[in-house]
């Protein structure tokens, strides 16, 4: 029996994230997709072959033709509605950032640990094999004790009324739209947690961050960095730099190029993974978690610390 989803939200990134993964994982299917505005539920629906449509969250939510959430709202919306949909007894896999600030996260694990439900962040890129590699170059001391790592994603964002990446007040701005991925990089990449040094960003008069730069330090004695900016062209990588060789990853979140390029002793080579996408991997974690009781990694107490740190850059950067 396929787990039956429903998506809050007729947004863009539900397309390729939940329903083109759907037709690609057995045993999933997305039934639903609830907006607020009713023609656009439906267009939404017509367009991507979703049965149902709802004119309200609640009322999704509610419905018994819907086993789990896919929470696609925008950033500022995300607690009240996970919340909302644990409650209704669904678990719920939720775009990130996960929440824009640590109480509304602290909220959303109190309804878990409450309805006893699943929760989780879609953190796609840790699911592939290729972010399982990193990991083991960069934990394993591959390329020797880690000096410095490094992570950017730029992606250029047209300024225009109804674009909510440019409006701070719903959770926009270069840092929780952009900033989270390279942020996430990091930390899954070095399996410890950064110690933010110093930070700086450049907001619009809507109080978004236009573009944000971080520097950290480690416990193992590496240095780290993330910058994002939502003006200047497409530039997406992870590189790392070890006392024995380096790692580059171009573009860490593309669900297409997947591949790494590593440095030992002079000698450069690369290593190629499935084009599969991440998306896929991801919803297979999800639907092992809800129907099979499969640990993940991208939920709870690692949540909770993305959400702290990234608060923490933006109080910082405030400060200057």
């Amino acid at each position: 029996m396929s787990l039956r989803i429903g998506i809050l939200g007729a947004a863009r990134v539900a397309v390729y994230a939940m329903i083109a993964a759907a037709k690609d994982v057995e045993n999933v299917e997305v039934s639903a997709v609830a907006s607020r505005d009713p023609e656009r539920a439906k267009a939404y629906a017509e367009t991507h072959g979703i049965p149902l449509t709802f004119d309200s969250y609640e009322a999704m939510i509610a419905s018994d033709d819907v086993d789990a959430i896919y929470n696609a709202l925008p950033p500022n919306l995300h607690a009240r509605w996970s919340i909302a949909a644990l409650e209704a007894g669904k678990p719920v896999l939720c775009e990130k950032p996960f929440a824009l600030n640590v109480a509304d996260v602290e909220a959303m694990l109190a309804a878990e640990a409450r309805t006893g439900l699943f929760l989780m962040e879609a953190q796609h890129t840790y699911y592939h094999p290729r972010h399982a590699r990193i990991r083991e170059i960069v934990q394993g001391r591959e390329i020797g004790n880690i000096r410095h790592i490094s992570a950017r994603f730029d992606v250029p964002i047209p300024e225009t009324a109804d674009e909510l990446r440019w409006d701070g007040a719903v959770g926009g701005g270069a840092l929780w739209d952009l900033g989270v991925y390279p942020l996430f990089w990091l930390r899954a990449a070095m399996g410890e947690e950064p110690c933010l040094i110093s930070a700086s960003h450049r907001l619009n008069d809507r109080g978004a961050d236009i573009e944000t730069e971080a520097v950290f330090d480690f416990a193992s004695g590496a240095t780290g960095s993330i910058t994002c900016s939502m003006e200047r062209k497409f530039a997406a990588w992870l590189n790392v730099e070890g006392e024995a060789g380096s790692l580059f990853v171009d573009n860490p979140l593309s669900p297409a190029e997947q591949k790494i390029t590593l440095e030992k002793s002079g000698a450069a080579t690369e290593e190629l993974f499935t084009g599969r996408p991440s998306y896929s991997f991801q919803l297979e974690a999800f639907r092992d978690a809800v129907t099979g009781g499969r640990s993940v990694y991208t939920r709870g107490a690692d949540s909770l610390k993305t959400i702290q740190i990234l608060s923490d850059i933006r109080a910082l950067a405030m400060e200057r």
